[in-house]
């Protein structure tokens, strides 16, 4: 069955909006004689098309204020009038999906354009919709650092065996339908700590399976749950968003779906 992507949502072009008072006094102060730049650029989907309805920030890297704005139909966006100072670039896509609505920050078109820049003339910031992968400005630690979603392992209420800090839990994930961008998917493989959780996994609905693999290296079979009840085999796992605001946030992590696990 063919996957149907979702359509962007198309905007007529608006006008950025301007930067808080507390910045545009710096064009009264040194930077005065300097003349204004402008921040220009495209958001794409996981598939090369444009975007429409993406939030768009250009963000001082040392002040307080920000400039807003909203790509058009054609993923295309513009902020003019800056004042010569660090900023940086972020924007942000809500996707609706299983009813569900799912906030992803949006990679940079080059890796390049992650770091602070100053708009002298024109500069172009392009942004890419990416369902996994790591976020440069952003620590490898946690589900923040990532754009794909995450997996908290979670071991089952009332077991008289527990995992040490040392184990870890193989997950092998198949996609039971389309994902988040209406792509098909791949079958996965992650481990990550019994305690902890399995990072950068594409939004989807996904069939589990876990095997846990001790400190020494033994491996043994796990029964597993979306709900800490009816273990099995193997459970279907939904995502559900990880929070309620689309545009401010640095991180990642546009949603969770909890893996429940017990020995056999």
């Amino acid at each position: 069955m063919n996957a149907t992507r979702p359509r962007p949502h198309h905007h007529r072009p608006r006008h950025a909006r301007p930067l808080a008072p507390v910045l545009g006094l710096l064009l009264a102060g040194g930077a005065a004689q300097a003349a204004t730049g402008t921040v220009q650029g495209q958001a794409l989907d996981t598939a090369g098309k444009p975007l429409g309805g993406v939030q768009v920030w250009i963000k001082p890297v040392v002040t307080t204020g920000v400039a807003e704005a909203v790509t058009d139909g054609k993923g295309r966006y513009a902020v003019p009038g800056l004042p010569p100072v660090g900023y940086r670039a972020y924007a942000w896509l809500a996707v609706p999906y299983r009813g569900k609505t799912f906030c992803y920050r949006l990679a940079s078109a080059a890796g390049g354009d992650d770091s602070p820049f100053v708009p002298n003339g024109t500069l172009t910031r392009n942004f890419r919709w990416q369902l996994s992968g790591r976020i440069p400005d952003q620590e490898p630690y946690s589900d923040l650092g990532y754009y794909g979603g995450s997996l908290p392992l979670m071991a089952g209420f009332g077991q008289e065996r527990w995992a040490t800090q040392d184990d870890e839990i193989e997950l092998t994930l198949t996609p039971t339908g389309p994902l988040i961008d209406g792509s098909a998917g791949k079958v996965l493989t992650r481990t990550a700590p019994a305690r902890g959780m399995a990072l950068d996994v594409p939004i989807g609905t996904y069939r589990v399976q876990a095997t846990f693999i001790a400190a020494s290296g033994k491996r043994e079979p796990l029964t597993v749950s979306a709900t800490d009840g009816d273990y099995a085999a193997q459970a279907t796992v939904n995502f559900r968003p990880s929070g309620d605001t689309c545009k401010g946030t640095t991180g990642g992590a546009p949603g969770r779906a909890y893996v429940y696990w017990r020995f056999q």
